[in-house]
């Protein structure tokens, strides 16, 4: 479908959209305290008031009856006109955000016209056209409507939106929304009460632009947001400073998020880090550390991995000598490592929070079980030991999966 057939197609599901969602709950939202402050003496138009009804032993039953369908018409007839001014209304000022949009020719049935009408409906029927609330979140529903998950991420910030605000007997939001046009990370999108695994779009940082991310929403609680996935060896990870600091791979299948990413997620609120790894006989274990956090690239990506807890064995913190908890990261082209021989990363293949240099490398080249040579294969140091005396051989992962949420409190 072209660009031009989609915007159409959205255009016509919000009109409708916008238009029950209006008639349904504007007696609620109407009640509602405005999100944005404004002036203390404005009423909504049309308020969900009825006038006084006579004594009733003054009315036949069937006289009851007629008046209060006519009534209820009235009613229902003042309502969709005050619906129809204030549409109107905001609308016109949805003009006054950006001049440019005169200049483009925004008709009364553009997508970011529409979708501006809705987010007034979806939050406060008071709130005010020219805020710059309702201009963000017109501007994020847009995004979502035209981009690549276009109906799953519209449908995910229609429910953000209604969610976070007040109900008639709240004045604060049910969820506290973040700073940015997005769900900070998968934990704020399950508490928005979407529980299906997929990739979603999240913003950790409300100063960088949005970006997707594969979502754990089953295992252990739910609203993991996964940064490394491996499990066939099709993904190179002997990867550059630069494409570790990005991100790389593909989310459907093997990836690494990105270090800058990682910094983000972690850097304002206590994290939870979750490791699991499984081997060739499809058996399964878990290292867990309560504390986890990525310092920015100044501090070179530094790890923070405390609070150990799992059957798989803390080997983030070994021993004195490998002790990756409190290390820098490294790449093959950039050496923040402990080891004063060499490059531990250029060595083993893999960009990773080397020492001097690992008991842990879950970045490292993928063989199919054992192999022979170096120890740069998956290695977790504490399930399976270095090597196999009996053959000489190392033994690598069958699939191993990173990812990290907030601590709950």
């Amino acid at each position: 479908m072209s660009g031009m057939c989609s915007m159409c197609m959205w255009v016509r599901i919000l009109h409708l959209l916008l238009l029950g969602v209006c008639m349904m709950s504007v007696c609620v939202l109407c009640q509602r305290d405005s999100l944005v402050a404004g002036p203390s003496n404005r009423r909504c138009v049309g308020a969900c008031s009825l006038t006084a009804s006579p004594p009733k032993e003054q009315l036949t039953h069937t006289q009851d009856m007629l008046y209060r369908k006519t009534q209820e018409a009235r009613q229902r007839n003042a309502q969709a006109s005050a619906i129809s001014e204030r549409l109107v209304h905001l609308q016109q000022c949805m003009k006054q955000h950006d001049p440019a949009m005169g200049n483009r020719g925004y008709e009364s049935n553009s997508l970011a016209a529409t979708l501006a009408l809705l987010t007034a409906v979806l939050t406060e029927c008071d709130l005010h056209c020219h805020t710059q609330r309702l201009r963000d979140m017109a501007r994020r529903l847009e995004g979502a409507a035209v981009g690549r998950n276009g109906k799953k991420d519209l449908l995910l910030l229609i429910k953000s939106i209604t969610l976070s605000a007040p109900t008639p007997t709240q004045k604060t939001p049910t969820v506290a929304p973040s700073s940015g046009l997005y769900p900070q990370d998968c934990y704020e999108i399950l508490q928005l009460g979407i529980k299906e695994n997929g990739i979603y779009t999240i913003q950790p940082d409300p100063q960088q632009p949005a970006l997707e991310a594969a979502c754990d929403m089953l295992s252990m609680g739910g609203g993991w947001t996964v940064f490394q996935r491996r499990f066939d060896g099709q993904l190179d990870f002997n990867q550059t400073w630069r494409e570790y600091r990005e991100g790389f791979g593909s989310l459907q299948r093997e990836h690494w998020l990105g270090n800058a990413v990682l910094h983000a997620l972690t850097a304002n609120r206590p994290h939870i880090l979750c490791i699991t790894l499984q081997d060739w006989h499809q058996q399964t274990r878990h290292a867990t550390y309560n504390t986890f956090k990525v310092a920015g690239e100044i501090q070179r990506f530094r790890l923070t991995a405390q609070d150990y807890h799992g059957d798989a064995g803390n080997a983030l913190s070994y021993s004195k000598r490998y002790n990756h908890n409190g290390r820098a990261f490294s790449t093959y082209d950039r050496d923040h490592d402990r080891y004063a021989a060499g490059n531990c990363a250029q060595y083993y293949g893999a960009g990773w929070w080397f020492d001097s240099c690992l008991a842990a490398n879950l970045n490292g080249r993928y063989y199919h079980g054992r192999y022979s040579g170096i120890t740069d294969g998956i290695y977790w140091g504490t399930w399976y030991i270095l090597t196999d005396s009996r053959t000489g051989k190392r033994y690598s992962f069958k699939s191993v999966e990173m990812k990290t949420r907030p601590k709950q409190s």
